[in-house]
């Protein structure tokens, strides 16, 4: 599979507390890059577009990179500047408390013309997310000028609303979405973004509010319950997978999409796409990483032949 996908975004190191204080070791983060971890595990060319200084925790996003063999050609190099960090402490086995450090990352001084659009040549997929617009003027520019390329271009998007309410208000979330949904393939977001962005409490409604804007398809990740989509051909539900406690929700909604676009981009439907994605989803909420519960591409093989198998047999 053979596939190439395009995304950008901010990269961060996370590092977790724990019960008497010490920190873990630092890991990599961020939702785009998440995606684009999941992607090319499951066998796509994927590459990811940012601005990285040279501190250490940079050295260590390179490093992953490199690890998972995605393209960082597209990475501005910024000597001097330094990279986000999140630090996570959990309060309970089902509440993870996240404080940022990342006003003066070096992804949050993108600009309009980082991404030049000669790097869209040859992509079949870009992933984007609400987060780059709400970094900065820069990153905003950027954000607009790729999806207004891209949609030019014929090529398909998908856009996760991740609404981080300290860095963007829901009023700005709303405008973001408003400006770009219907130029979009494939919009995520989740209970609370669906309210947000439509103003009723019903994730139904939602559903159908949203998918009347102009996306091929809506899906809103609903965490434990699964998952609820929303096309032409009406809306469809699945469950998620189960998972053993302790959880680790972070990075989840970023392992959904990347299984989605994979789906999606093989040509499978819609009732196919989501109990996968929803497994995938459960594989990186069982382990404590953001992406590092991913499946690659063997192991989904096999749960599809499993499930392929069980079908079967209660025919």
């Amino acid at each position: 599979m053979s596939a190439r996908i395009v995304t950008f975004g901010e990269a961060l190191a996370t590092a977790t507390v724990d019960e008497v204080g010490i920190l873990t070791r630092a890991t990599v983060a961020g939702a785009e890059l998440n995606t684009a971890v999941g992607l090319a595990r499951l066998g796509h060319d994927v590459a990811w577009a940012s601005r990285l200084g040279d501190d250490a925790f940079a050295g260590l996003v390179r490093e992953t990179l490199r690890a998972e063999r995605i393209d960082d050609r597209l990475v501005v190099a910024a000597p001097g500047e330094q990279t986000g960090l999140i630090v996570k402490q959990r309060l309970d086995d089902g509440d993870i408390r996240s404080e940022h450090y990342r006003a003066t990352s070096a992804a949050s001084r993108l600009r309009s013309d980082d991404l030049p659009a000669a790097a869209l040549d040859g992509a079949d997929w870009l992933h984007a997310t609400c987060i780059t617009p709400a970094l900065g003027a820069g990153p905003k520019g950027l954000f607009e000028n790729v999806l207004h390329e891209a949609s030019m271009r014929g090529i398909p998007i998908s856009l996760d609303a991740n609404h981080r309410p300290q860095l963007m208000s829901e009023d700005a979330l709303r405008a973001v979405v408003d400006d770009w949904l219907d130029v979009v393939d494939t919009f995520f977001c989740n209970e609370d973004e669906a309210r947000i962005l439509t103003g009723t409490t019903s994730t139904e409604a939602a559903v159908d509010d949203l998918a009347r804007r102009g996306p091929r398809v809506v899906v809103v990740k609903l965490g434990g319950r699964g998952a609820l989509a929303g096309d032409a051909d009406g809306r469809r539900f699945t469950p998620a997978s189960a998972v053993a406690e302790p959880t680790h929700p972070v990075g989840a909604g970023d392992a959904f999409a990347a299984a989605w676009i994979s789906c999606t981009l093989r040509g499978d439907t819609v009732d196919v796409a989501l109990p996968i994605a929803a497994w995938c989803a459960a594989r990186v909420v069982a382990d404590p990483g953001d992406h590092d519960g991913f499946p690659r591409r063997a192991e989904l093989d096999a749960f599809e032949a499993a499930r392929g198998e069980l079908a079967e047999a209660g025919r």
